[in-house]
């Protein structure tokens, strides 16, 4: 009875509002790391002297971790509240920046940085996606698209905020600080109260734990969903998606650095495609907020990723110059994150409202092998290469 009591509000009514601002700041704070995440391989780069690809595998499993969590994240948010779960990937977030500052080998940022803050940045960015879908029924659209519309705000603001700090304080304590910064999510994270739907999925998930049947049940779960032929096709399509797609955030500043620019430039263009990435994500949503789920969601989210493939192909006939970069950082910022703005949507009418949480988690962990291989991969790419070191 005390635990019921806790239900504050219906879908789209009272503290579900609250809940969005908290999920938004969080995804703000992700956005802002993501958004940084060429400058931090780039501070790495001139702290350790290390390859471009050793160096590439700290970020590259960092985002590994951020997305491939989200099937642990899926798992606990059915046993646990939300905002448990969000509270302790939190922690375990600031905890791996907090100890890259310390004068530590690259091996041990790999694991701090690439492992535990990766897994923390994972449980409290899939639990900001889960708990949007747990308090928004009719408006559920234009609430995934305002919160997940923090992660382009922050890639807009923080990148040459982030440079500024690196260049100031150094290539070290710029990770202090970037910790701090993520201690922000605790805050958010407590604003967690569960819904009427989160209260009744946690309450089943635990009669089903006295019944000793939890681990057949998640499985069963599983595997279900995956024999479902449209659920296989969209994974992979995401798993496709991410294998591209995060290389610009992992190698683009360094890409711009080769090809004689500034690193300052070099945020500046990720602010480019902040503000791109901000407004696609809330006009998508937007517009498909009044439909219903039908093929235009998919023909849109294909759409999308065509736009950024053509932008891509063609990279190397326009950008060469500063201009065709931020003609590039325009269409990546409008194609390649809008898809997430929509997911939420294209999850419930796939495998149904009641599975959506576990949809995510599973189609996160498939999307962090892209991110793992697709920026690796990159990073044997023979840039003519330039004298990194600090004046």
């Amino acid at each position: 009875m005390r635990e019921a009591s806790t239900v504050l509000s219906q879908p789209d009514k009272g503290w579900s509002w609250v809940v969005l601002f908290g999920a938004f700041w969080i995804m703000f704070v992700e956005g802002a790391f993501m958004g940084a995440l060429g400058i931090l391989h780039v501070a790495l780069l001139e702290r350790y002297d290390e390859s471009n690809m050793r160096t590439a595998m700290a970020g590259s499993l960092f985002g590994c971790m951020t997305t491939s969590g989200g099937i642990l994240c899926s798992a606990l948010v059915d046993r646990c509240s939300c905002r448990r779960v969000s509270l302790t990937g939190s922690l375990l977030f600031t905890t791996g920046l907090v100890i890259c500052a310390l004068p530590v080998s690259l091996d041990v940022v790999m694991l701090s940085y690439g492992l535990l803050a990766g897994i923390g940045s994972s449980l409290s960015n899939t639990t900001a996606f889960i708990v949007v879908g747990y308090n928004f029924k009719k408006r559920m659209n234009i609430a995934l698209g305002i919160s997940t519309s923090g992660i382009a705000l922050g890639s807009l603001v923080m990148p040459p905020l982030v440079e500024l700090l690196r260049e100031y304080y150094g290539n070290r304590m710029i990770f202090l600080i970037l910790g701090c910064f993520s201690l922000q999510q605790i805050a958010m994270g407590r604003l967690y109260f569960p819904a009427l739907l989160e209260h009744s999925r946690r309450h089943q998930s635990r009669l089903e734990k006295h019944k000793s049947f939890a681990l057949k049940s998640m499985w069963r779960k599983w595997l279900n969903i995956l024999k479902t032929p449209s659920f296989v096709c969209f994974t992979s399509y995401l798993c496709l998606l991410q294998l591209g797609a995060f290389v610009i955030y992992l190698h683009l500043p360094k890409f711009v650095i080769t090809m004689g620019f500034t690193a300052m430039q070099a945020s500046y263009l990720l602010t480019v495609k902040g503000v791109c990435a901000f407004l696609a994500r809330i006009l998508l949503a937007a517009l498909v907020n009044s439909n219903s789920y039908t093929t235009e969601l998919t023909t849109m989210m294909f759409g999308t990723s065509s736009f950024l493939a053509i932008a891509s192909i063609l990279l190397p006939f326009y950008g060469q110059y500063f201009a065709g970069l931020i003609i590039f950082c325009i269409f990546g910022g409008l194609y390649s994150d809008s898809i997430f703005g929509i997911l939420n949507a294209l999850n419930s009418y796939i495998v149904g409202p009641d599975n959506f949480a576990t949809a995510t988690g599973i189609e996160f962990a498939v999307m962090g092998f892209g991110t793992l291989v697709g920026p690796t991969l990159v990073a044997f790419h023979p840039w003519r290469t330039t004298e990194l070191s600090r004046n």
